[in-house]
């Protein structure tokens, strides 16, 4: 008789920490707003001086290398707090509407994603002078 009861209780118990687990992944991540520079993913890993437009390469300096690289759809990421070395987030957006706006200081609200590598956008804002400007993002969802 023990084992049986043994058994339901076991299987109780696992029927409860799955379902525990199930409500907590299904809770979404709070947004989080985080400020820096837009900088080409592909060209600052390589270098971490790069988080200008004009990049230096094994070839020589590449004028306006940021922003050909995000308008060909290459990665962009967030710069947190503009310095390079510091913590970068991949955006996980197309990288074509974001173009125009590298190198400058953006703003990004969303959710943080890839073990804190990189963040789901909800909203991106540039800064144009002393204004805020935001930028549509494409969306298929």
């Amino acid at each position: 008789m023990r084992p049986i009861l043994f058994a339901i209780a076991t299987v109780a118990a696992l029927g409860s920490a799955v379902a525990w687990a199930q409500s907590q992944a299904a809770k979404p991540a709070a947004p989080k707003t985080i400020e820096g520079i837009l900088v080409d993913m592909k060209c600052y890993s390589m270098d971490t001086e790069n988080w200008v437009q004009d990049h230096v390469t094994p070839k020589g300096k590449m004028p306006m290398c940021a922003m050909t690289c995000a308008k060909m759809g290459i990665p962009v990421g967030l710069l947190e707090g503009g310095k390079p070395g510091g913590k970068v987030y991949v955006i996980i957006t197309p990288a074509m509407p974001l173009g125009d706006h590298m190198t400058k200081t953006a703003r990004i609200t969303g959710v943080i994603a890839l073990e804190g590598h990189g963040i789901v956008p909800d909203k991106i804002e540039v800064k144009n002078k002393d204004k805020w400007q935001e930028v549509k993002i494409a969306t298929m969802m």
